[in-house]
């Protein structure tokens, strides 16, 4: 008995908030007196879509928010915050009326991130490697995004980020002068690496690269915080070359790469402040821990005899946390111009500069180390469209 008075009083909860909104929309007999009741001083009665409900009880969204049937006029909002929906209908639209706002939506972002650390590694002794290039063609990459619901508040996302290319190199001359930070040892003498020393030219290329892709569930439970937990897959490796040009004793190569697959879980929160009816900022966070399944080649050339050809595979934990702010602007109820800024900090990944580069011994290369950490950052612009 005590079950069913409650769900009573619930309908008759509910009954009440709807007979409320259906008054407030009867009373509102045109475009200006709602525009008036709102506060609106430019006119504008289209607040931009959102994903869940903006009312509460049986006060749901309007329908029909989407690209298919957008039929916005594009006139500036006013500096007021988002009302109930009961009181945003629009005219001759039914406050109590089902249905969601959204219900799929792609985005595209142009993400220029940059790969910082690892500053002035080198094998040369003299020169060392530059800070990783500015450029739009390495620090430029993009986000795309598609997402759908399955109701106002849960729904699926896919997201893929990359691809990114990051370059560095140096070159220096010097007839005979040149020396490398080569250190043999465990046997190994310096004619072991005599192509590097006393040198007439050495070379150095430095090369990192990153793509991303993932599948999040997630949850819109209020109109200015969304949740989100997923799977997510990282590759991030690295290729580096010394040579040496040497007219003594003949020339000499030294390679190395690492390669980083991770796969794991992740979680995140994105929360925006409604700083018009058009314009939202906000600030997301997203962390997760992975598997990293490494793997590094060795290679060295000294004069025509190969001194090193190793390799080495080892699973290891790693994580990815991202954070960020962004703003989005809606030029249209379906349309928004979005921006902003981000850090990624990934730690146990396995670098070049951790590989142990300078010592060579019979060991080198027969270990992979993934004690280091990568760390890139950038801004964004893009456009996101909802259906």
């Amino acid at each position: 008995m005590a079950h069913l008075r409650s769900e009573r009083a619930w309908r008759v909860r509910q009954a009440a908030m709807c007979l409320a909104a259906w008054v407030a929309f009867l009373s509102l007999p045109g475009t200006a007196a709602q525009a008036q009741s709102l506060g609106l001083s430019d006119g504008s009665l289209v607040a931009p879509a959102a994903y869940g409900a903006l009312g509460g009880g049986a006060a749901q969204q309007h329908p029909a928010r989407s690209v298919l049937t957008d039929d916005t006029s594009v006139v500036p909002a006013g500096f007021r915050h988002r009302q109930a929906a009961a009181f945003m209908a629009p005219p001759n639209q039914n406050p109590c009326a089902p249905g969601c706002d959204v219900t799929a939506y792609l985005s595209y972002e142009a993400l220029w991130l940059r790969r910082e650390g690892d500053d002035r590694f080198t094998l040369s002794r003299n020169t060392f490697l530059p800070d990783f290039d500015f450029e739009l063609g390495g620090d430029f990459g993009g986000r795309y995004t598609v997402g759908w619901l399955q109701n106002c508040v849960d729904g699926w996302e896919v997201s893929y980020v990359g691809p990114y290319d990051w370059q560095r190199s140096a070159t220096v001359s010097g007839a005979a002068t040149l020396q490398s930070n080569f250190f043999p040892t465990g046997g190994y003498t310096a004619s072991e690496v005599s192509a590097f020393n006393d040198a007439d030219v050495h070379i150095q290329a430095y090369r990192a690269q990153l793509q991303t892709i993932e599948l999040n569930r997630r949850w819109w439970e209020w109109d200015v915080v969304s949740t989100m937990i997923g799977i997510r897959f990282v590759d991030y490796e690295e290729d580096f070359l010394f040579s040496s040009v040497n007219g003594t004793v003949g020339n000499g190569l030294f390679l190395q790469s690492t390669d980083n697959e991770m796969i794991g879980i992740q979680a995140g929160i994105e929360a925006m402040y409604p700083v018009t009816l058009r314009l939202n900022a906000g600030v997301r966070a997203k962390g997760g821990v992975y598997a990293n399944f490494a793997d590094s080649q060795t290679f060295l050339n000294n004069a025509g005899t190969i001194v090193l050809n190793a390799g080495d595979s080892d699973v290891d934990v790693a994580g990815l946390i991202e954070v960020g702010y962004f703003a989005n602007y809606s030029v249209t109820r379906s349309i928004r111009i979005t921006g902003g800024y981000e850090l990624w900090y990934m730690p146990g990944i396995a670098t070049i500069p951790e590989q142990r580069s300078q010592v060579v011994s019979p060991s080198s290369g027969t270990t992979v180390f993934t004690d280091n950490e990568v760390v890139v950052h950038g801004g964004s612009v893009g456009v996101q469209v909802l259906f």
